[in-house]
């Protein structure tokens, strides 16, 4: 099942003061990644047990794509194994009768060989034996082309059977997390196409806010370091932590640099806030204490 991962950054700088204690209060929006869970084989979706907002489990099955064609194409596949190993054992054992006769004629050629010389046996007994020796070498050879092409096949076989398992593997969509369905873009009976996204899922138990803080402010902050999240109404106050620092600066307004200006350089902070009780949504606005 193949994986997109949208980070997806709606986040306004809308500005920083500081209070009484120096401490410093950035604006931001609470945001998650976004996963996009997408069809890896075409076909018509038979099933797709799930809705927005709905929880998920981590391996559980959300959706899946019709697979009688695939099924169809395994059961023949392996009827085709199954008689290409029935030829392989077939042609093994006419190789060992062969040999054997092979290996009997050879002998016996051998001693016509010596019997001729002591006038035992005639040339024409000796030739007739040299003749057949020559007949059993090339259906040997002959039998062992044919193992040899037979074995060959039995792998192709096996390869497209592998194929066609990851194919029926492939039409099961699993959820990668524990989360929410955020967007449920298809529904049952409809047909896609390999890499058609299906749905989008979310992990909100740990939600990111993005800031933004001045290049004077920056040497007050570092990867790690604790801070208060503060959102909703009753304001209710969250420990959070800061996980990223730009290292690119931004400017804002986006004019040329001027001495006036000089203090909206910005650098984009993620911190990371445990959202084990759902208080944070998506798109939420809060305050970052720092």
């Amino acid at each position: 099942m193949k994986k997109i991962i949208i980070l997806l950054i709606v986040i306004t700088l809308n500005g920083c003061f500081s209070d009484s204690d120096e401490q410093s209060i950035y604006y931001g929006r609470a945001d998650v990644d976004i996963i996009r869970l997408s069809a890896q084989s075409a076909g018509i979706i038979d099933s797709l047990a799930v809705d927005e907002g709905e929880q998920i489990r981590k391996n559980q099955v959300l959706a899946k794509i019709n697979t009688e064609r695939l099924e169809a194409q395994l059961r023949q596949q392996n009827a085709q194994l199954r008689e290409i190993e029935e030829s392989i054992i077939g042609l093994r054992a006419q190789l060992n009768q062969v040999e054997y006769q092979y290996q009997f004629t050879k002998e016996t050629y051998e001693k016509t060989k010596k019997m001729v010389k002591d006038g035992a046996a005639t040339i024409q007994n000796r030739d007739e034996l040299e003749t057949k020796v020559k007949v059993f070498e090339a259906q040997i050879t002959g039998i062992r082309s044919q193992l040899k092409a037979a074995e060959s096949k039995k792998q192709q076989i096996h390869a497209a059977i592998d194929i066609t398992k990851l194919n029926l593997r492939d039409s099961r969509i699993v959820s990668p997390i524990d989360g929410i369905i955020i967007n449920k873009f298809r529904h049952q009976g409809e047909l896609v196409g390999q890499g058609m996204p299906i749905l989008e899922a979310a992990d909100l138990s740990e939600m990111n806010v993005m800031i933004y803080v001045s290049f004077a402010d920056l040497s007050k902050i570092k990867i790690g370091q604790e801070v208060e999240v503060i959102a909703g109404e009753d304001e209710k106050t969250m420990k959070g932590r800061i996980k990223w620092i730009s290292s690119e600066s931004e400017f804002t307004p986006k004019t040329i640099l001027t001495k006036e200006v000089r203090t909206t350089l910005v650098y984009a902070v993620k911190v990371a806030v445990p959202n084990g009780e759902g208080i944070l949504k998506i798109g939420m606005p809060v305050d970052v204490r720092i």
